[in-house]
């Protein structure tokens, strides 16, 4: 096996990996993240990233949510709002999947992309509370993909936003939450989402 084909089987088992295990504590996460994944890379594309960052991008999209693993369900599934302190747990997350990345020798690129997918543009996001161009490109792709799959997805305590609400949550955070460049390559991939 070259190193070529050992790359790609590498990546896939991550994949698989990632899913099964995040899949056992929360279905609804699971489902997440191969959505966030496609929606990332979509974005990528959409924006001309190189090849080696859009796999980069892709498996970060895969594993952006694996630190939940230390979230109990009765939190990630609970049907009500969460509580300041439930919320609190659950911001955690970032953090632990840093961690657990490490430990598992992922790509350095990949952790970096993960540690900032909740990060905004004008510091209000978490864990770091990072601004601008404290943010890589990646790290706010994974961003916008994740809240365009939260808010397209029915949960137990909400309908999935409309189009034309998803659309103007997002253009109503550009510029201070979100790149406006980003927003509007996540756009393109809206239909696919309906």
């Amino acid at each position: 096996m070259d190193y070529f084909e050992f790359h790609h089987l590498k990546d896939h088992l991550i994949k698989k990996l990632a899913l099964a295990m995040i899949g056992l504590n929360d279905p609804y996460t699971a489902v997440h993240i191969e959505e966030v994944a496609d929606i990332a890379g979509k974005i990528g594309v959409t924006l001309g990233l190189e090849n080696d960052r859009l796999e980069n991008l892709t498996l970060a999209g895969y594993l952006h949510d694996i630190g939940k693993q230390a979230i109990p369900n009765s939190i990630l599934s609970k049907p009500t709002k969460l509580t300041n302190e439930e919320y609190s747990l659950v911001k955690t997350h970032v953090d632990v999947g840093v961690q657990l990345l490490k430990y598992a020798e992922v790509s350095p690129e990949i952790i970096r992309i993960v540690s900032k997918h909740h990060e905004r543009l004008d510091g209000s996001g978490y864990p770091k509370g990072l601004k601008g161009n404290q943010i890589s490109l990646e790290g706010q792709i994974i961003g916008v993909a994740d809240v365009l799959s939260a808010l397209t997805s029915k949960r137990t305590y909400r309908t999935a936003a409309t189009k034309e609400e998803v659309t103007k949550l997002l253009l109503d955070s550009c510029p201070h939450k979100f790149n406006l460049r980003v927003v509007n390559a996540a756009l393109e991939c809206l239909d696919s989402l309906y």
